[in-house]
């Protein structure tokens, strides 16, 4: 479901979601909005967060108490920092800073269905358990990451609720994207952009592949499961980044850094810690206990 008050953006981006087989619905407001969720159920909403009546963290909020899992992902522009860090504190599934490339916004909302569709796949496990290690190596140039991220958030359920486990996907997915494409492919930021702004990232993602080893590089990934928390540690064979020079978790660095994938990761888990050179980073997501507030958190621990 597309929810903005501007007709032009809607048509663009309801041409895009039916090229992309997605059938696209539309609300020009969030009043408007809500009532269109209850009846249709749409799979994923994109919405704008200013918006005349109410604004995208209002509708959000009203679309969490009507379905706990949805996944919504907003659209801002600068100025509404404040707004959108409270909404992906509040479950937000992601956001783009506007103006965005559309073939990238397909993307994400292509994987969001994913893994909504996989939730129920999530299991309460054995109260007896007391701690599980799970070790997976993946192969740069052949390997899927969507049913690998199945399976490491198999029993996650156990220490939090259904509605958490989508924004946790989304983590996994952007550390392990990094893994991939920054780290054992070496691609920059700037030559993923400008991939993606030339609609030929796939290509990109083909040269690097085909440079030395780089198809057969490894990516070692290791999960723990307790009674209390979920640990998860992703190491590539790369060069790794200074992570030092991240900027705070802030609103008003929110959307002057490219890196959202991040941004978002080190909001949803509780704390997101790096080793020195860069090329491994352990996610780590405590229990929530029934009746403990649903709020994710910013942790800047490294």
């Amino acid at each position: 479901m597309i929810v903005d008050d501007q007709h032009a953006l809607r048509t663009v981006l309801a041409k895009f979601i039916r090229k992309a087989g997605l059938i696209p619905i539309e609300s020009e407001n969030g009043e408007a909005a809500i009532a269109l969720y209850t009846s249709e159920r749409p799979a994923v909403v994109l919405s704008d967060i200013m918006m005349p009546r109410m604004d995208g963290l209002t509708l959000l909020n009203e679309i969490k108490k009507i379905d706990a899992t949805a996944a919504v992902v907003l659209m801002t522009g600068y100025g509404n920092e404040e707004i959108l860090l409270k909404a992906l504190r509040g479950g937000a599934a992601n956001y783009f800073k506007k103006p965005f490339n559309f073939r990238e916004v397909i993307q994400v909302l292509q994987h969001l269905i994913r893994h909504r569709a996989t939730l129920e796949l999530s299991v309460e496990g054995s109260p007896y358990l007391v701690k599980e290690k799970r070790e997976f190596i993946l192969e740069t140039g052949t390997t899927d990451i969507f049913p690998v991220i199945d399976q490491i958030t198999l029993a996650i359920r156990r220490l939090v609720p259904e509605q958490v486990i989508l924004n946790l996907k989304v983590g996994i997915e952007e550390m392990l994207k990094n893994a991939i494409e920054h780290g054992n492919l070496g691609i920059s930021a700037k030559e993923k952009n400008a991939a993606l702004e030339k609609d030929c990232f796939d290509g990109l993602l083909d040269d690097k592949l085909a440079i030395g080893g780089n198809a057969k590089k490894k990516i070692n990934i290791t999960t723990e499961i307790s009674r209390e928390e979920f640990r998860i540690t992703i190491e590539d064979e790369g060069a790794g980044f200074d992570w030092r020079s991240l900027p705070h978790l802030q609103a008003e660095s929110l959307l002057h850094f490219s890196g959202r994938g991040i941004f978002l990761t080190r909001i949803y888990f509780d704390e997101v810690i790096y080793n020195n050179s860069g090329n491994r980073v352990t996610l780590i997501k405590s229990k929530i206990n029934p009746g403990q507030k649903l709020q994710t958190n910013i942790s800047d621990s490294m």
